[in-house]
């Protein structure tokens, strides 16, 4: 194979190559953005529980038994 046909390959095969990564970047941005959503979520859910049982001190003890 010549130089030249080695360079007409590579240049011919950038394209894919563009369009493999912007799909890989795609779908990583993806599973971060849903990650973090989740993540937030759970922080705003244990931090709504925390003031539900911070705003009546007897609901803490109201499930005891005696």
């Amino acid at each position: 194979m010549e130089i030249w046909q080695i360079v007409v390959i590579c240049i011919l095969m950038l394209p894919i190559f563009f369009l493999a990564n912007y799909l890989i970047v795609r779908s990583a941005v993806k599973n971060r953005k849903e990650t973090e959503r989740r993540l937030e979520l759970a922080a705003a859910m244990s931090v709504n529980r925390s003031l539900k049982a911070s705003k009546n001190p007897r609901d803490k003890y109201r499930h005891r038994k005696r």
